[in-house]
């Protein structure tokens, strides 16, 4: 599967969660992180994107406190107004990646 596949599957997987029609299981079902979390995100379009592995750089961090904090759960999914902004960035954040990556390919 190419990046810019990889990376429409996750806009997919956070329209579900905002949808409220899905869960956040991190790197369980997160489409980049089954291909490059093993070696600790090398190659990971998120990661080349942000400059950083982990996904730190990205809205992850903060929709991740937040469920920890707030909601006192290691289930993330739509519980407040505010799960929906953090889930929405996350979101345009991985729309943002796919499509400079969809540039990439159309102007090389």
């Amino acid at each position: 599967m190419d990046k810019l596949k990889i990376m429409e599957a996750a806009v997919r997987k956070w329209e579900r969660i905002i949808a409220n029609r899905g869960t956040d299981h991190g790197v369980v079902d997160c489409p980049p992180c089954r291909i490059y979390y093993a070696v600790l995100c090398y190659g990971c379009p998120i990661a080349e994107y942000t400059g950083q592995k982990l996904c730190k750089g990205s809205p992850y961090i903060a929709w991740y406190w937040h469920h920890r904090e707030i909601h006192d759960s290691i289930i993330r999914k739509i519980r407040c107004p505010e799960c929906i902004e953090l889930a929405g960035a996350m979101r345009d954040c991985m729309a943002e990646i796919a499509q400079s990556l969809r540039t990439r390919v159309e102007d090389p």
